[in-house]
């Protein structure tokens, strides 16, 4: 069974007609969004992929896997975004999403 998120239509019109190089998604999941915002954007370089999921994020990476050199899957909570990030040496991204 695939998971289609919720609202997913209307989470991607936020970032219409925006040009999106890196991205901090909070709650990965199954990687629907992600995979559905990379198709939109192709100009996405860095896709940060976060979930304290660690099965969520095996299927993720499953189904992202055509995505994967572009995507870093982050074992995590979404609230210790600024020390995933600084980490990474990243000093901004031009989207989040934290649904």
């Amino acid at each position: 069974m695939v998971h289609v998120p919720v609202m997913l239509k209307e989470s991607l019109e936020i970032f219409e007609n925006q040009k999106i190089f890196s991205f901090f998604d909070g709650t990965l999941g199954s990687g629907a969004f992600a995979k559905a915002l990379l198709q939109a954007h192709p100009e996405i370089e860095r896709y940060f992929g976060c979930d304290r999921d660690e099965e969520a994020l095996k299927v993720a990476k499953c189904n992202l896997h055509g995505f994967q050199e572009r995507v870093e899957f982050i074992h995590a909570n979404f609230c210790d975004v600024r020390r995933i990030l600084k980490r990474r040496g990243v000093d901004k991204v031009e989207g989040f999403f934290l649904i």
